[in-house]
């Protein structure tokens, strides 16, 4: 609020002209003391950070003023004399005049504000950045002011591109005119995604690509530069531009004049060095997938057309003089400035197996390149060592075994190894890196290259103790054959291994089933039961039910003559019937026994007869007697079988009553009935 009602009290009071008729006044009677306090003053103004003082001290009557204020800084001896470099130095040439004097006055206001901002006021420190947004902001408005003008004149647009296209255009000329298309583009970048878009469209109308092409070709340091420069603004923002230019192209152009081939010759050639880093980042930007801004059905249709030009055409100019060099053991130019190009292109193919997959493995192992890209561990540059290096890492970091196979095919860990027996127990770079190479392997338990190079290397590298790496990489190969020769000798058995050890089968079984070990269990309880049913005077076993007389009369059903036979060779009492749906009931047949032998009554017919099971334990036999007027029939099921359970608790029951049976009291009282 206090600075809102300060700055309204300023445009009211006409505070800044008044301010600078007292500078002209101090700077006339050389009174330093004031102007290092006007100074001050403008400095301060600059940091209340509103666009109505900018818009004040900017007006073409008052900004020449401004600029000498802020010559008189109190912490340096001497005043810089930025006017007379603004008026004298920093001329202003119109290479294709314009009718518009307020797009003129505009290019002038905008260029003197930048420099205020670039070079007269001092860095803004980090509590000060926040503080210039109102500067920063003018600038970009009257830069999107002006591109705005320049694209909506025709005139102006189609005599710049009809010069940059004519060979007739004087070098001097041609060179400003180049100058003049990179500050449009420089420009551009203040407009919205939206107007940027359009504004790079109308410039395609009237040939701007073409005519970017042809600076490339230009035999011109300074135009070759210029036009790198105009490509990075164009890739930064709009890399779908340049990708849909190069396709048009390499469908009408030979491949020699091709746009992708004319940026690979400015890094092949080693013309222009100083130019280098900045062409290699270009192509990154523009063979990298992911830098397109398109939908995402756009995207994928332009991708894969891109990529298959690109290999197809253009990846054997950018591998040309790798694979020159590299034909032998050792590389054959081994100069500073060769082992410049060859890093970045190393460079630009470690990109590539991050982002291409497919195309650049198929590449890889078709051209044998990782073999030629291991020569340069030869090398006595060790960043190009290292990169050699690095290309190996990152495709051994893809865990593919297509690359896995190839490498192990073509024993292609061996110069890494030789490099780093070579280079001993120095501690450096190249010697951490290659220990880091080997761990990974080790660590992510890369198999096939674990086996590689043990079995192939560990004689070479078992003296090796200052680290353990070599040694636990022979123990992870150790472990992985003990683990193949278990299973190689275990039976084979389908399913899965569990953690317990058992192997169950895939498919879920059936819960009411019975397991093996069940079945076994009651097989034996079977073969129990059997003996203990069989007749003793006969030895052998007794008939089925359905077999056996039924009386008809109502007395008592007649008893066992002995109770000797069955007790001795009676199962345990807890142990639990077994049921079988493929045996009968069987009973103990009538038979004459002596008076004086106690007898044991039949018991009556069990509810499940008609149900095939096996017979129930001696246990089960002892029940209490029949009712007279009960008969031996074969009742009908009425109802499902109940479960183990529920039969198991039944049979306890039935133990019970035996033991009652069994007493003085009840048997008197049965031989009395």
């Amino acid at each position: 609020m206090h600075r809102e009602s300060l700055v309204q009290a300023m445009e009211r009071e006409n505070y800044i002209p008044k301010l600078l008729e007292l500078f002209h006044i101090c700077e006339d009677l050389e009174n330093t003391t004031g102007l290092h306090h006007l100074y001050n003053i403008f400095r301060t103004l600059f940091l209340i950070n509103k666009a109505a003082l900018l818009n004040i001290m900017f007006q073409e009557e008052h900004i020449v003023s401004v600029v000498g204020c802020l010559e008189y800084n109190p912490g340096k001896p001497q005043s810089v004399r930025h006017r007379e470099y603004l008026a004298q130095v920093a001329r202003h040439r119109e290479v294709i005049p314009f009718n518009n004097p307020q797009l003129l006055n505009k290019i002038h206001q905008t260029y003197q504000v930048m420099y205020i901002q670039e070079v007269i006021l001092p860095t803004p420190s980090l509590f000060e950045e926040n503080m210039m947004s109102a500067l920063n902001s003018f600038v970009m408005f009257n830069k999107a002011d002006i591109i705005n003008t320049i694209q909506d004149d025709g005139r102006f647009l189609r005599e710049l591109f009809t010069m940059l296209q004519d060979e007739a255009t004087p070098e001097e000329k041609y060179r400003e005119l180049t100058h003049l298309l990179r500050e449009i583009c420089t420009f551009s970048q203040a407009l919205e995604v939206g107007d940027r878009t359009q504004c790079f469209k109308i410039l395609s109308d009237y040939g701007f690509m073409s005519a970017v092409e042809g600076m490339l070709a230009y035999e011109d340091k300074d135009v070759v530069g210029t036009a790198v420069d105009i490509l990075m603004s164009i890739a930064d923002f709009h890399c779908s531009i340049l990708r849909d230019h190069i396709l048009q192209d390499g469908e009408s152009q030979s491949e020699d004049n091709q746009f992708m081939n004319l940026l690979i010759n400015l890094l092949v050639d080693g013309e222009y060095t100083d130019l280098e880093v900045q062409v290699v980042g270009l192509i990154k930007i523009i063979i990298d997938p992911e830098a397109i801004m398109a939908e995402s059905t756009a995207q994928t249709v332009e991708k894969s057309l891109f990529l298959n030009y690109f290999y197809k055409h253009c990846m054997h100019r950018l591998m040309a003089p790798l694979m020159a060099q590299t034909a032998g053991t050792k590389i054959s130019r081994d100069s500073s400035q060769n082992s410049a190009l060859l890093s970045h292109i190393l460079d630009i193919l470690s990109l590539c197996v991050a982002r291409h997959t497919y195309l650049i493995r198929n590449y890889i192992i078709d051209k044998n390149a990782l073999s030629r890209v291991l020569v340069l561990m030869t090398s006595s540059h060790a960043h190009l060592a290292l990169a050699a290096l690095r290309f190996c890492r990152k495709i051994v970091g893809l865990k593919d075994e297509f690359y896995n196979r190839y490498i192990v095919r073509d024993n292609l860990l061996a110069p890494i190894i030789k490099a780093f027996i070579a280079n001993g127990r120095r501690y450096n770079l190249l010697n951490s890196a290659i220990i880091e190479l080997f761990e990974y392997l080790r660590v992510e338990n890369v198999k096939s290259l674990v086996s590689y190079v043990v079995e192939n290397f560990w004689s070479t590298l078992e003296h090796i103790e200052y680290v353990d790496t070599f040694k636990a990489l022979r123990l992870k190969h150790e472990q992985e054959m003990d683990r193949r020769d278990n299973k190689d000798s275990a039976p084979a058995v389908p399913g899965i291994l569990h953690g317990g050890g058992e192997v169950m089968t895939r498919y879920r079984r059936d819960p009411r089933q019975m397991g093996e070990d069940e079945e076994a269990w009651f097989d034996e309880e079977e073969e129990e039961v059997t003996a203990i049913y069989t007749d003793p005077f006969t030895s052998s076993p007794t008939p089925p039910l359905h077999s056996l007389p039924v009386p008809t009369s109502s007395t008592s059903p007649p008893s066992t003559t002995s109770t000797t036979s069955t007790t001795s060779t009676s199962s345990s009492p807890h142990s639990p019937p077994t049921i079988r749906l493929d045996a009968t009931l069987t009973s103990i047949p009538p038979s004459s026994t002596s008076s004086s032998s106690p007898s044991k009554p039949i018991p009556a017919p069990s509810p499940f007869t008609q149900v095939s099971y096996s017979p129930r334990p001696p246990a089960a036999l002892n029940r209490a007697p029949q009712s007279e007027s009960s008969s031996i029939k074969t009742p009908i099921v009425t109802q499902a079988l109940k479960s183990l359970v529920d039969y198991d608790e039944d049979s306890d029951e039935e133990e019970k009553s035996e033991d009652q049976v069994e007493s003085p009291a009840k048997r008197k009282k049965l031989d009395d009935t």
